[in-house]
């Protein structure tokens, strides 16, 4: 997967459903979602007959919760039929490739450019504003 390609894939789904609400998106795509116990792993995305399932820790705070769907939302795009590694603080800076792709989705999707609006000093004011992990700071 070329990055361009995951960017041109953002510009239809926020142009086609005017968001960039991930829960909004994997609902709009049919992709279910649920809010589980999950000890340390933040989520995790697999197929089940066909239905796309987004496994949520119900224990992470509203950032960690929009990363998440978002990473994982990665997944059920460009890595549908894949068995995904699980999401945790451990494996945010994977060298998988298709855990690279799903940061930069995810990294990409909630990044609006809003931020511009404000005199933000640096890569980390920038993932603060958006509420992205520092380890996502490589695709700002």
């Amino acid at each position: 997967m070329v990055l361009n390609n995951i960017d041109s894939k953002i510009d239809v789904l926020v142009n086609k459903y005017k968001t960039r609400d991930p829960f909004v998106i994997a609902r709009h795509l049919g992709v279910k979602i649920l809010f589980e116990e999950l000890g340390s792993i933040y989520g995790y995305y697999n197929q089940d007959s066909r239905i796309k399932i987004i496994h949520l820790n119900s224990k992470l705070n509203s950032s960690e919760l929009d990363f998440t769907c978002a990473h994982e939302l990665g997944h059920s795009i460009f890595h549908p039929d894949s068995n995904t590694p699980f999401l945790s603080s451990a494996s945010l800076t994977s060298e998988l490739k298709i855990e690279k792709e799903a940061n930069y989705f995810a990294s990409k999707l909630r990044i609006d450019n809003s931020h511009k609006d404000f005199e933000l000093n640096g890569k980390y004011q920038i993932l603060d504003y958006y509420g992205l992990p520092y380890e996502m700071e490589l695709f700002i």
